[in-house]
């Protein structure tokens, strides 16, 4: 008797369906996994397309029952439903339609004592759900009232979440559970504009020091005192200084005007100015670095090639401003003039000289002008003549030693004799020189030491740096500044000497609206300069920032990329 029983009980059945195989694996993954124990699902990127979808509703989730594996059979029922409807009333049916089979049909087939009778997990668990789902067809009514709420919680969350990260995976494969906010593009230029910038630069020694009056020259004292009696006199002709570089000629000029008019023209600024081209019909403009006062235009007529146009436009500028009247001539009032400060004279062309005792001849009276050149020969004769000449010798080395003696003094440190001595005699008398490679020197080291290196001639090498990039701001420039930064990097040249005379050279050749800017990154790469060799990548940037804002600023587009 029981034999027949187990064989009964023991027989082929169909093969289970698709949706029941994905309900038994689902089972499995749940019995063996902690999902039961989380609020929700973060993601449903690990389920293949077309297989079950699970509900985020916790509620459903907890009224799942866990899958009992015993003897390499399944023995579990299946969970309550919690699934999406339409799956959970076809199961329920094909179910249903498996259990009548099962319980009406008889078994003919029957089995040895000596043979085992096998069966799949999937066909055991089928049958016996089938069987109990018959049997407790009151039971699972009652399990979908139960669950019919929180399906109809689901759905309706379901059509308010459609947006959400995880319907998105299931329809469309990878989530994104947020939408990152975009990044704010940094305005550089209203930045700057806000910031608070202080709009100077402190001077270097060579200028600093600069006798202010002709009392205050240790070189040259015997120049400074003929100077003066043409001040006392009333009576200024135009002057010629010729002397070799670095002598003072510049010093003996400036001396000579803050005689003249006082402290007014010591308050100078370099400007970017624009003068007429007259030889063309249409209208065109030529930009020249000026250094003007109130009474007083300084201009170098050998390094500005446009020169002539500069000279043309200030001089009728000037004798509009100082025209006199007949009627105030008569009254024998002394006319008003300004100075006009020209270097490199003997390096100028030929019709720049031409030019110049033109203005002579023409406006004598209105402007004055202080000619600075290295040897007279090559200037005209005619224009010699119209000029008190006065020789600049060179400093001697005394001279030298006395003056950088004087500035460490000022600036209250300690210079040891044999030290200037040392500075003195490597100058070549050259007293601009000196001065400029003891401040390297004292930036570089300081206590000195005898064998310490002394740096000359780095100014101008930086000179020439800045002329090119001015000249031609293109970024191939970054291929040559390079090799200049190394070589004075080496020389033990401060990185922030250099940078400073960088800074100065470029104002006097951008636009104002742009100087600001230029301050602005000076005091950033001011801070952020590294000491030694190591500054050299600090610099390049430096410059390649000033070639991109110097050309944004002025339109230079011509150069190539």
């Amino acid at each position: 008797m029981i034999r027949r029983q187990r064989e009964r009980e023991v027989s082929h059945t169909k093969a289970p369906s698709v949706g029941e195989l994905n309900e038994i694996v689902a089972n499995i993954k749940l019995s063996k996994g902690s999902m039961l124990n989380a609020t929700n699902f973060g993601s449903t990127e690990s389920i293949p397309p077309g297989d079950i979808f699970f509900s985020v509703d916790q509620t459903a989730l907890a009224m799942q029952k866990n899958a009992i594996v015993k003897d390499n059979n399944v023995t579990n029922l299946y969970p309550r439903p919690t699934m999406f409807p339409h799956m959970d009333s076809a199961l329920l049916q094909r179910n249903k339609a498996n259990a009548n089979i099962n319980h009406n049909s008889r078994r003919t087939s029957t089995t040895t004592s000596g043979s085992r009778m096998t069966m799949t997990s999937a066909s055991s668990a089928s049958r016996r759900s089938s069987s109990k789902l018959t049997s407790d067809d009151s039971k699972m009514s009652d399990a979908r009232g139960r669950t019919s709420g929180s399906l109809k919680k689901f759905t309706a969350n379901r059509k308010k979440k459609q947006s959400e990260a995880w319907f998105s995976c299931v329809r469309k494969g990878p989530c994104k559970t947020s939408k990152s906010p975009e990044k704010k593009r940094f305005d550089e230029t209203s930045f700057i504009e806000k910031a608070f910038v202080v709009e100077s630069l402190r001077q270097f020694w060579a200028d600093k020091h600069q006798p202010d009056s002709f009392n205050g020259f240790t070189c040259h004292k015997h120049e400074a005192q003929i100077l003066s009696q043409l001040v006392s006199h009333d009576s200024i002709p135009h002057i010629l200084l010729k002397g070799p570089p670095g002598s003072g000629k510049k010093a003996l000029a400036l001396a000579l005007i803050g005689e003249i008019f006082g402290d007014a023209c010591w308050n100078k600024t370099h400007d970017l100015r624009y003068f007429q081209v007259q030889e063309q019909r249409a209208a065109a403009q030529v930009a020249i670095s000026i250094a003007s006062s109130a009474h007083h235009v300084e201009i170098n007529v050998n390094s500005e090639p446009n020169a002539k146009y500069a000279l043309m436009g200030l001089v009728k500028e000037i004798s509009n401003t100082y025209a006199i009247n007949p009627e105030v001539s008569e009254a024998n009032f002394k006319p008003d003039y300004k100075v006009l400060i020209l270097y490199e004279v003997d390096k100028a062309p030929e019709n720049i000289q031409h030019l110049i005792k033109w203005i002579m001849d023409c406006y004598t009276d209105s402007c004055k002008l202080i000619l600075c050149c290295e040897d007279d020969s090559d200037i005209l004769e005619t224009v010699k003549n119209s000029c008190k000449v006065l020789k600049v010798d060179a400093p001697v080395t005394h001279e030298i030693m006395e003056v950088l003696i004087q500035i460490a003094r000022k600036e209250e440190f300690d210079l040891p004799m044999n030290f200037a001595s040392k500075i003195a005699a490597k100058s070549k008398q050259n007293l601009r020189k000196a001065i400029m490679a003891l401040e390297a020197c004292k930036a570089h080291n300081y206590p000195f030491s005898d064998d310490q290196p002394i740096p000359f001639g780095w100014e101008e090498v930086l000179v020439e740096l800045a002329t090119e990039i001015l000249n031609d701001p293109s970024p191939n420039k970054l291929f040559s500044v390079r090799g200049k930064f190394q070589k004075l990097l080496v020389d033990f040249v401060h990185p922030k000497l250099i940078l400073l005379k960088l800074v100065e050279l470029f104002l006097k050749g951008v636009e104002a609206n742009s100087k600001r800017e230029l301050y602005y990154w000076h005091a950033y790469y001011d801070k952020r300069l590294p000491t030694g060799t190591t500054a050299l990548l600090k610099l390049e940037e430096f410059v390649a920032k000033f070639i991109s804002t110097y050309r944004k600023s002025s339109g230079n587009s011509q150069y190539v990329q």
